[in-house]
């Protein structure tokens, strides 16, 4: 149950990360802020793939007991 609970939170959390980098405008500053950016959508998508994994896994794994 941990698992799934942590594997919806990571689907959230990714998948609202993954919005906002769509959304936001293509930065203007420096080559630092820029990766840093990229990175962190990267996360993004790395937390949404893996909170995905989860909540499957969680579903699948899931017998009689509950």
């Amino acid at each position: 149950m941990r698992n799934r609970i942590f594997g919806a939170v990571g689907v959230l959390w990714g998948g609202a990360i993954l919005v906002s980098g769509l959304l936001r405008d293509a930065p203007q500053a420096s080559e630092a802020y820029a990766r840093g950016q990229s990175i962190g959508f990267v996360f993004g998508g790395l937390l949404f793939a893996v909170g995905l994994y989860y909540l499957i896994k969680g579903k699948r794994k899931q017998g009689p007991a509950g």
